[in-house]
């Protein structure tokens, strides 16, 4: 027969695990447990409002007093949490000092900071606003206590007990919400990056854009990335194409030098080369694209890549216009 002690000692000691879930956390590093702030501020703000809600509740105004106190708590509440996200908002790293040979695929590009900036505008102007008017503040902080202290009606509430509610609610408002901003919100940000750069349509993108970028750092990204593409996701037309600009792009470079080096003008010339016809393979159509970009009577800058192989028999014959079908109703 179980013993019934044993039981009391399985039940306390589920309790004691249950109620330390509740209160920790792991850290996510391996070095244990850390305490969960969120309960702990949590519970600083329910203690806040059941005092509030314990002293308003009496007399003939009770639902009155305490709805006015509630909705003064908050406010209080969410101007503080409105602040602490201002003050947390996470900033993205700015990498436009990034080497050549670098692995990461946003060298010369950043994330949208508009939110950043606006934080940061806002956040100095509370602060500089905060410093010039500090020895006002404690008057306009008592001004408003006497206005709204009127709210509840007679008796009246004294201005101490408003300064305080705006006080307590207001310091956990800001805590709740710049260490949500600081440690979820950063996290979350840095999730959403990681999958949008895991996707093909964003190195895709990037090749693109890397191959309007100044010579010869732009194609040069443009080739890394996409050599990075085909490793990574398969073959891709789109990607080809762009290969080929680039090649190109780095065939017209590498002519141009004062002193041209024979054998790397050729890899550039036999890469673009069997790019454009790994790209027409995968879709017969890009030959009339490519084409457009290699036809000096056609192509304009800066949507002429292959302008600088137009005089190679190869290219010559690769993009020579294919007869045109006859109509067997016609001859006939």
């Amino acid at each position: 027969m179980p013993d019934a002690n044993d039981d009391k000692n399985k039940r306390s000691k589920s309790l004691q695990e249950m109620v330390s879930n509740f209160v920790w956390q792991n850290d996510g590093d391996g070095r244990g447990k850390e305490i969960k702030w969120n309960v702990y501020l949590g519970v600083a703000v329910a203690l806040g409002l059941i005092v509030l809600a314990g002293y308003t509740f009496h007399g003939g105004t009770a639902w009155q007093a305490t709805a006015i106190g509630l909705l003064i708590a908050g406010a209080a509440l969410a101007a503080g949490i409105l602040v602490g996200f201002l003050f947390g908002i996470p900033r993205a790293r700015q990498q436009t000092n990034a080497p050549a040979d670098s692995q990461s695929p946003t060298e010369p590009f950043a994330v949208n900071t508009n939110l950043e900036q606006i934080s940061d505008w806002l956040t100095k102007i509370i602060v500089g606003v905060g410093l010039v008017q500090l020895a006002t503040i404690p008057g306009k902080l008592r001004g408003l206590a006497d206005y709204l202290s009127g709210a509840f009606g007679t008796p009246a509430v004294p201005g101490a007990l408003i300064v305080s509610i705006i006080s307590y609610f207001g310091i956990f408002g800001f805590l709740l919400g710049y260490l949500w901003a600081r440690i979820y919100l950063t996290g979350e940000f840095s999730r959403v990056e990681r999958m949008t750069k895991d996707r093909p349509e964003y190195f895709e993108g990037l090749i693109h854009a890397y191959l309007y970028q100044p010579m010869p750092r732009g194609f040069e990204n443009a080739i890394r990335i996409g050599k990075q593409y085909n490793a990574r996701f398969g073959d891709n037309e789109r990607v080809w194409d762009y290969l080929a600009c680039a090649y190109g792009q780095q065939h017209a470079y590498r002519k141009r030098a004062a002193k041209p080096n024979d054998a790397e003008v050729k890899e550039s010339r036999d890469n673009a080369f069997d790019a454009v016809g790994r790209a027409i393979q995968i879709d017969p159509e890009a030959r009339s694209f490519l084409r457009g970009l290699w036809d000096r009577d056609v192509a304009k800058p800066p949507e002429n890549d292959l302008t600088s192989l137009y005089d190679d028999p190869e290219f010559k014959e690769k993009f020579k216009e294919e007869p045109a079908p006859r109509n067997s109703d016609s001859e006939q």
